[in-house]
């Protein structure tokens, strides 16, 4: 933590007979606990190498860590770690089930283990209605059930009697002579009665070992077996959890439809307030008619000052259109476009109103002198030419009237409501 380096086992080197009952003993955080989880493959090493009958676990991943805790290896608690909504039977066979044993064989191996433990009597009972001591013997009927190669048992009787703990230390003690157990214990009169081989440890080190082992190089190879649980069997897990767990069960499920409600109605506001919008949009915009002139400014290219004035560099001088004339459109309306206009869509468009302006060169005689006729309101003493609204009539057909043609043939509403 921060600078300070802390080892929880500091160059610890030791091997393990096949069949033999070793206890580790030593103080509150000597490191007992940290090896017995690196050989259950609890925890995973820092440096160094776990070699399991030869093979090496440098290159193990994840799924071989667990394919190892699954088949090879059997824990023992001290707390028991049962399952309180599940039977004694259904305990035992939780680890076979995680391993992908058949329902057969996994109920007779489970049956076998809890009569080898003496708990035959008890097999149909939950763990709320046992002992501390049956509870213990339930714990070591699942470790031994698939048969693993290793048992490692965490303070075992720490939390019983001492004439129980006398009694799993002597089942323990018969489990030695078949598979290799590793028990830690505080109780140094508990592994001096039973233990083939004591470890003390101090301070992440070995400092005593009462029956050393020098493994040889030996011809037999560590077979990691693969097994799975299968999806039915996941399925049925979850149901039963889910079936047994009904308080928290609701609790989940109206939480999760309070949230489920939360994100339909915020979902159906903002369509709402989109559809609003865009309504108003469209309403708004429908008030303002779309023309189309036959001479159009684009305003983008007329605005458009970034462009710098400079001098020919060649001998000649080519005219040049200017911006304004280039900012001109001119718009060729034929009658084929004018029925193409008639024929559009009513959704897309509701009225359409066509103005046809026509030059006219009309002259008057004006007290003896030929003026131009102008079709204006304006005093001609007050206009200098050719007034504002004159030329928006001859460029847009602004100002001169026109009734729109309803698309649906219904009376328009321009015309229905202008005399």
């Amino acid at each position: 933590m921060g600078d300070t380096t802390t080892k929880a086992l500091d160059d610890v080197s030791v091997s393990f007979r096949q069949q033999e009952f070793v206890a580790i003993l030593g103080p509150s955080g000597s490191g007992k606990t940290t090896l017995l989880n690196n050989i259950g493959g609890l925890n995973v090493y820092d440096s160094g190498d776990l070699i399991i009958k030869g093979k090496s676990t440098k290159e193990f991943k994840a799924s071989d860590w667990d394919a190892y805790r699954n088949n090879s290896v059997g824990f023992i608690f001290q707390s028991y770690n049962l399952i309180g909504h599940l039977g004694i039977i259904d305990n035992v066979e939780l680890g076979m089930t995680l391993s992908g044993v058949p329902t057969a064989e996994k109920k007779e191996k489970a049956i076998s283990a809890l009569k080898r433990v003496g708990l035959e009597d008890h097999m149909y009972k939950k763990p709320n209605q046992l002992s501390g001591g049956q509870m213990q013997r339930v714990a070591i009927a699942r470790a031994i059930a698939n048969d693993p190669e290793i048992l490692l048992c965490d303070e075992p009787t720490g939390a019983l009697d001492t004439e129980t703990s006398q009694e799993i230390m002597q089942i323990i003690k018969e489990l030695s002579k078949e598979r290799l157990v590793i028990m830690v214990t505080h109780n140094p009169d508990l592994a001096d009665q039973y233990a083939d081989r004591i470890i003390r440890f101090e301070d992440g080190k070995i400092v005593d070992d009462t029956n050393p082992y020098n493994e040889l190089e030996e011809n037999e190879q560590f077979h990691l077996t693969k097994t799975k649980m299968t999806y039915w069997t996941a399925l049925k897990l979850s149901f039963t959890n889910i079936r047994t767990k009904k308080g928290r069960t609701f609790l989940t499920a109206f939480a999760s439809s309070i949230g489920i409600i939360g994100i339909a109605v915020v979902l159906a506001l903002s369509n709402g307030f989109q559809k609003q919008i865009d309504q108003t949009q469209s309403n708004t915009l429908a008030q303002y008619p779309v023309t189309i002139s036959q001479t159009a400014t684009s305003q983008t290219t007329a605005n458009d000052t970034s462009k710098k004035e400079h001098f020919s560099k060649e001998k000649s001088v080519v005219a040049q259109i200017s911006d304004q004339d280039k900012a001109q459109h001119t718009n060729k309306i034929t009658q084929n476009y004018v029925n193409y206009v008639k024929r559009l869509n009513p959704k897309y468009s509701k009225n359409v109103g066509i103005t046809y302006t026509t030059g006219m060169n009309l002259l008057r005689d004006v007290n003896g002198k030929i003026k131009p006729v102008q079709l204006s309101n304006e005093s001609q003493s007050k206009s200098s030419g050719l007034n504002m609204s004159s030329a928006l009539a001859s460029s847009a057909g602004i100002g001169v009237s026109s009734y729109p043609v309803d698309n649906q043939a219904r009376p328009a509403f321009s015309r229905s409501t202008t005399k």
